[in-house]
């Protein structure tokens, strides 16, 4: 297996876990730096990353509203998630 892709912190990526649904492709999501934001699914991933509660996820927060709302960028399978635990490259705050 490949190795997973980890968030790239100069364009301001970012792990996040999904907490709950909006609807309109938008979802809740609880931050690596402790924020609550609203995520926005592009529409180029719209059909091709399907999301659920308690998934992992990668974020790059907005430039303009930043402290409020994000887009996804990446969402990781069950054997990439259980990779990064076992690597320790998850923060503690975003291990469920």
């Amino acid at each position: 297996m490949n190795k997973p892709k980890i968030p790239w912190k100069p364009k301001g990526e970012m792990f996040a876990i999904v907490r709950e649904f909006n609807g309109g492709s938008r979802f809740t999501a609880y931050c690596q730096d402790e924020k609550t934001r609203m995520i926005r699914i592009p529409g180029r991933l719209k059909k091709k990353q399907w999301t659920r509660v308690g998934d992992l996820i990668i974020i790059k927060k907005w430039q303009v509203e930043g402290d409020k709302k994000a887009d996804l960028v990446y969402r990781y399978i069950k054997t990439e998630r259980e990779v990064l635990l076992r690597n320790k490259l998850i923060p503690e705050n975003m291990v469920i």
